[in-house]
């Protein structure tokens, strides 16, 4: 047998490192968020992303739609990542999130979250009588309420209807409010503990003034000015309210009213506006001074019939400023707004300019209510802006009603740029009567319609959800 015989030699330890094996980060949950949406708004969702070995990672999304977003920045593992998303058709998307550490080890995808997007939905709710919408606002649950005035449900020939709804339009609960008489809700607005006011005219005629629960229970009500109505309502800064409408009681046949409440519907003040001819008041908003804008039409002053009428009023109800607006022919003020730099947009009708008997008018004004542009909308019928709001890019929504050639009017829905330049417009209807009369933008970028619509036997309330397009 032979043997190796090994040289002894001198030698030098070498310490060699011993790494340990970074591991991939775990697959993230399944994405939160909505799981109901609107084509063309957007929505947030958010991820979970850990790493065992404690790396910082990132993440990103897939959206089922063909696009994803690239990976997020490096955050401490243990952190939740936040987008947005917005779908351009409709169907159900499954989003998901993948995890990468600072070593580029990527996890596998997480489960599914279904977003299921559409274009919209349309209702008509009502029963065997008239039943009309005339004011809609998107509440803190996301769902909506609406005022207006029932014939099919009540106790009198006509009655308040105030209906609450969901996200997607399913009547949560409803109530009539009134007498034996004819009442009408003109306004709603949710109130800071979650209730809700409304406006309009009671069985004897008088401005009518409510206060609900969130439930739509009466907590209080106030009727004010004899012979009156009330249009516009809100709730003020110190958790009383403002109300705009007309005084009947005038020698001049009708004035501007405008009332201050307490928190509790007790009368602050109260002033008229107007002249020896007819005016009105139908629309007001407390303003970023504290002030009051109010819009409406006279016929007591200005260039034609009856002419817009915007008065800023103080905080204790004198005139600060007021301007007219018009021709030679008749034009009225429907809806105001401040603007986000400050000035006003009114929305109302003109017979005085555009093609038709009356056109849809928008007016922009600076902080002084002098006009900065104008514009009409319509065709050769008795078109009409009801409501305007401004939308989260600077531009401008209005709703109202619109003839086209050879049949009865449609819900109008129109989308402007911050110029008043038409971007993109849809109407809503069949061959009878149907009509806009509130729009919103909703937090998600679509919007809500409410008014009225035709059937062969009767007006219903007609409720319309659209997506960011007016889908």
């Amino acid at each position: 047998m032979k043997y190796a015989i090994l040289a002894l030699l001198p030698f030098t330890l070498v310490s060699v490192g011993c790494h340990k094996q970074k591991h991939a980060p775990a697959a993230p949950g399944a994405p939160a968020g909505a799981a109901v949406g609107y084509v063309g708004c957007d929505y947030d969702f958010r991820v979970f992303a850990e790493d065992p070995d404690g790396d910082s990672v990132a993440v990103r999304f897939n959206w089922g739609d063909g696009d994803s977003v690239g990976w997020s920045p490096l955050a401490a593992s243990g952190d939740t990542f936040r987008t947005s998303h917005k779908w351009s058709s409709a169907g159900p998307f499954s989003v998901t999130a993948q995890a990468k550490d600072e070593g580029g080890n990527t996890s596998s995808w997480s489960a599914s979250h279904v977003m299921t997007v559409s274009a919209g939905w349309r209702v008509a709710l009502g029963g065997d009588g008239d039943d009309w919408g005339n004011s809609v606002q998107e509440t803190g649950d996301g769902g909506f309420i609406i005022a207006g005035c029932t014939e099919s449900y009540g106790a009198g020939e006509q009655d308040v209807w105030l209906v609450k709804t969901d996200a997607a339009g399913s009547i949560t609960w409803s109530k009539t409010l009134g007498g034996r008489g004819n009442e009408e809700a003109h306004s709603v607005a949710q109130t800071a503990d979650g209730g809700f006011v409304l406006t309009g005219d009671d069985t004897t005629g008088a401005l009518w003034l409510v206060k609900t629960d969130a439930n739509g229970s009466v907590v209080w009500d106030k009727t004010f000015g004899g012979d009156a109505s009330g249009h516009s309502v809100q709730q003020t800064s110190d958790g009383g309210f403002i109300v705009a409408g007309t005084s009947y009681s005038t020698s001049g046949g009708s004035d501007v009213l405008l009332i201050r409440t307490d928190a509790e519907g007790g009368e602050m003040w109260s002033r008229t506006f107007g002249g020896v001819l007819p005016d009105g008041g139908a629309c007001v908003q407390q303003t970023t001074d504290g002030d009051y804008i109010v819009v409406g039409y006279t016929g007591s002053d200005g260039a034609g019939a009856f002419d817009v009428w915007l008065v800023k009023a103080t905080s204790s109800g004198g005139i600060k400023w007021s301007k007219t607006y018009g021709g030679t022919e008749d034009d009225e003020g429907a809806y105001v707004r401040q603007t986000q730099d400050g000035g006003y947009v009114i929305a109302g009708r003109t017979e005085s300019f555009g093609a038709g008997r009356y056109d849809a008018w928008l007016t922009r004004t600076d902080a002084d209510g002098t006009e900065l542009w104008s514009k009409t909308f319509g065709g050769t019928g008795s078109d009409e802006a009801t409501c305007v709001d401004q939308t989260q890019d600077g531009g401008f929504v209005l709703t109202g009603r619109y003839f086209a050639s050879g049949r009865s009017s449609d819900v109008w829905l129109l989308k402007v740029d911050p110029s008043g330049n038409v971007v993109w417009e849809r109407t809503f209807g069949g061959s009878e009567y149907d009509a806009g009369s509130s729009v919103e933008q909703t937090r998600d970028g679509g919007y809500v319609v409410v008014g009225v619509t035709t059937t062969a036997d009767n007006q219903d309330v007609y409720l319309i959800r659209t997506g960011a397009f007016g889908e």
